[in-house]
């Protein structure tokens, strides 16, 4: 074994590259011990020919090349001269080094994996660089637990905190969170440099909440949001703040996050920042706070615009519209028109129709369809600016267009009251959910006798909450319900409702049941099964009320309306014996009305059970439904007795 690079080093009093060459040899040879005391080896001097010397103060330097030349030139002049292994395995590995982080610098990662395989000796403790840039090879060419095991052995087998504590920042970035908190178990917390890694694990927590914040079916754990907190009481970034933030605003607390997202903006927490503070001031009903706000920040990047023309568009929207200054409006008239917003220009025209501004309305209204012209809220808009100014020509023509896809401009062509008042466009306030007194029924128009099928087709299942008296609104105005307070969507859900756009009315629902608390989500979820059941969509209607537990009452009616609609839905499809079973089903949590009990009547007919058919007829007529009753007892009468006149 030559220690010739051990001897030359320890008489220069190079302490570094003393320790390096041991680790180096303890590598190579496990048996190998070295002197106790190096003194020994520096008094021992260097070989006696000068020329080693001379080769070992130039590779000190860092002059590969020129040892390489002078190596070259002595053997040219003695070719048995051969200088000393330790000399040429140490040039080795310098110019491997320089290789491998020149193809790490490159992104040639199949390259650096290659260098280190041929080279092992580079893989220690004292190439800790080398050791990094391996890690990142194995996790750019998709082998992270290769990548992994890079770290553990610098963890287990290294001792520099700052390299260890350095290993882990760095397997933050190539890592999944879980096998990196699976790194910090090799935390020593004894010893003379015991290490600290709770950096990590706030970065860990803080990266926790960050994904509950952008999914609103997570939640964050009590103590990842106490870590957050800790961090932002412990510096003063806003990229804490922002986390924090977020997360409050999308878990239904806007007026946390509003807090926060001021905390972010003193911290130049940038356009973000604004936004979120902006959305929370919105979703707190503080519009007009909001507008003047985002106004200031619209140009900083298209989020912040985005924010405030939904956020103008929400002030303008309100229901009654609220008596704004001048200089509001006619800062929000530009932006919108800039953008070809088509969400503002309804508001505009909507705001301009409740305030009495016929012409003008008709005018945005018109512009809104140029943006968007399946924009069904703004036609009828214009019609009604159409009709308020008499403008007969441009009414036929927006009638005419739409009549056919819209039944509220079919309305106001047949001469019907329009769903919005001259005045304004909602009157009187949308019921609160204490004032519907749902019921169950089931609807029917006459029954002719020829068809039995026809009865059923004109038969639909309601299960609606019944409004009291005195309550009407219609929800004109397009409104995006992300974004919105808990409450207020669930509002606009059952106003959606009202103005029967079911499937708008989920979208609304849906952001209720995301964010609201436990009354909201109930609420919610029974609109929003309501809303699937008016649209005769039963699976949907059922996942959706089982989506939140519902009192009692209400999960009875909601069952009844939905075993009601499958047996419709199955007597019109022929499928007579699962018609009745949900019936039957149905029968046992409530009583079966008159209209259902011709529904298992006729069910029983069909399937030639004519007895039974007949007890069902005879039972119908007794509570007073003699004709429909009669229609189904000939039928019987007729099946029985096929020959009789």
């Amino acid at each position: 074994m030559d220690e010739s690079a051990l001897r030359y080093f320890a008489s220069q009093g190079d302490t570094r590259r003393v320790n390096a060459e041991i680790a180096r040899l303890r590598a190579l040879y496990p048996n190998w011990t070295p002197p106790s005391d190096l003194s020994q080896l520096s008094a021992g001097a260097v070989a006696a020919d000068p020329i080693i010397e001379r080769l070992w103060n130039l590779y000190k330097e860092d002059r590969v090349a020129e040892v390489r030349a002078a190596i070259a030139e002595r053997q040219s002049s003695d070719p048995n001269w051969k200088p000393p292994d330790e000399l040429v395995t140490a040039l080795d590995t310098v110019e491997a080094r320089r290789r491998l982080v020149n193809a790490s610098d490159s992104g040639q990662w199949r390259t650096v994996l290659t260098v280190a395989t041929e080279n092992p000796n580079l893989l220690t403790c004292m190439n800790v660089d080398v050791l990094w840039r391996v890690a990142e090879a194995f996790a750019k060419t998709g082998q992270p637990d290769r990548t992994r095991d890079v770290y553990t052995y610098l963890l287990t087998n290294c001792a520099n905190p700052g390299e260890r504590l350095a290993t882990l920042q760095k397997a933050l970035a190539l890592l999944p969170d879980n096998q990196v908190a699976d790194l910090l178990q090799f935390e020593r917390k004894t010893g003379d440099e015991p290490d600290n890694f709770d950096s990590i694990r706030g970065e860990l927590a803080r990266r926790r909440v960050e994904r509950a914040a952008n999914d609103e079916t997570m939640t964050a754990s009590a103590e990842d949001l106490a870590t957050v907190d800790r961090l932002i009481r412990s510096s003063d970034e806003p990229g804490p703040v922002l986390v924090l933030a977020w997360y409050n605003y999308h878990h239904g607390n806007p007026a946390r996050a509003l807090e926060l997202f001021k905390t972010a903006l003193d911290r130049n927490g940038g356009g973000k920042a604004a936004e979120g503070y902006a959305m929370s001031l919105r979703a707190l009903e503080r519009l007009v706070e909001a507008e003047a706000f985002a106004y200031d920040w619209r140009d900083r990047a298209p989020a912040n615009m985005k924010i405030y023309l939904d956020v103008a568009t929400a002030l303008l929207a309100q229901d009654p519209p609220p008596r704004l200054e001048a200089r509001i409006v006619s800062r929000i008239v530009p932006v919108v028109a800039s953008q070809r917003f088509p969400d503002g220009a309804q508001a505009i025209g909507w705001y301009s129709y409740n305030t009495g501004q016929y012409q003008r309305a008709r005018e945005w209204f018109r512009q809104a369809l140029k943006w968007r012209a399946d924009d069904e809220p703004s036609a009828y808009g214009l019609a009604l600016s159409a009709q308020q100014l008499n403008d007969r020509a441009n009414f036929n023509a927006i009638v005419a267009q739409w009549r056919d896809r819209s039944e509220r401009i079919a309305d106001l062509a047949a001469g019907a009251t329009p769903r919005a008042s001259r005045q304004r466009v909602s009157q009187g306030q949308l019921l609160q959910p204490a004032d519907r007194e749902p019921q169950v029924s089931v609807r029917s128009v006459s029954v002719r006798t020829e068809a039995p099928r026809a009865f059923v087709e004109r038969s639909t299942v309601e299960a609606e909450p019944r409004l009291r008296r005195g309550g009407h609104r219609t929800c004109v105005m397009t409104r995006n319900s992300k974004g919105l307070a808990p409450d207020t969507a669930l509002t606009l859900g059952w106003c959606l409702m009202e103005a029967d756009r079911p499937m708008e009315a989920v979208d609304a629902f849906d952001q209720a049941i995301r964010r609201g608390s436990a009354r909201t989500r109930e609420e919610a979820a029974y609109g929003k099964s309501l809303a699937y059941l008016r649209k005769n969509l039963t699976a949907e209607a059922a996942v959706a009320a089982a989506q939140t537990p519902q009192t009692g009452g209400r999960r009875i009616e909601l069952s009844a309306s939905i075993l009601g609609q499958r047996a419709l839905a199955a007597y019109r499809d022929g499928r007579y014996v699962e018609a009745i079973l949900a019936l039957s089903e149905r029968a046992r949590i409530v009583p079966e009305q008159t209209d259902l009990m011709l529904i298992r009547g006729w069910s029983y007919y069909r399937l030639g059970r004519y007895d039974d058919a007949e007890k069902i007829f005879r039972a119908v007529q007794r509570t007073g439904s003699s004709k429909e009753a009669g229609v189904g007892l000939n039928a019987v009468m007729e099946a029985r007795y096929p020959t009789r006149q």
